[in-house]
């Protein structure tokens, strides 16, 4: 990761070094050093982190029992809002490192795909042919890359959605703490003047 450090004098003398020539990173033993390196990443070309930096243990496992809902109607003024409700500080666009880089994070990448679909059922210009077609195979990936195993019992097909509205109780990320991090990462955007 291509990085820029500072020393300081400090109180910790053990720290991990990266050294950083072109795209290879190398990694030194911790050595005793006389003062406190601090490293701030530049996220430069394919230099990214993977996800979305979080402290370890930050993004803890939630429950979701999938039920039926009267919220996000097919079309009308009720579901534009509760489909805008869901977007993020930065309507799901975060930036990151020295140059203030800009990444979509795949939680909010999905959600619009969805809303994309919701256009599509109404009709709207916002969801055209190719637009349409990316979000279809783009949600279709992203569902295999979930692989979410809970079992649903008995056929769903056959179920009656107006009677039996409740389904299986989901393991799940905490995706409250995304959108802590989304409004952090745009707060302190705005704050350094970014537009």
């Amino acid at each position: 990761m291509a990085s820029i450090c500072f020393g300081y004098y400090g109180t910790s003398p053990k720290v991990e070094v990266e050294s950083i020539t072109s795209s290879i990173v190398s990694k030194t033993e911790a050595l005793v050093l006389p003062f406190d390196l601090i490293c701030i990443a530049g996220y430069v070309g394919s230099d990214f982190p993977m996800t979305l930096p979080l402290a370890p243990g930050d993004l803890d496992s939630v429950s979701l029992t999938v039920e039926e809902s009267v919220h996000f109607p097919l079309e009308g003024a009720a579901s534009d809002q509760q489909w805008f409700g869901l977007t993020s500080a930065g309507s799901g666009y975060i930036r990151l490192g020295l140059d203030q880089r800009l990444f979509m994070v795949t939680m909010f990448h999905e959600l619009h795909c969805l809303r994309v679909l919701n256009f599509a059922y109404g009709g709207s210009d916002a969801a055209n042919e190719e637009h349409i077609t990316h979000c279809l195979g783009y949600l279709r990936q992203m569902a295999l890359c979930a692989a979410d195993t809970t079992l649903e019992p008995d056929d769903f097909t056959t179920r009656d959605f107006e009677v039996d509205r409740m389904g299986s109780m989901h393991t799940c990320r905490d995706w409250s703490t995304v959108y802590g991090v989304m409004q952090d990462g745009y707060d302190g955007w705005m704050n350094a003047g970014g537009e």
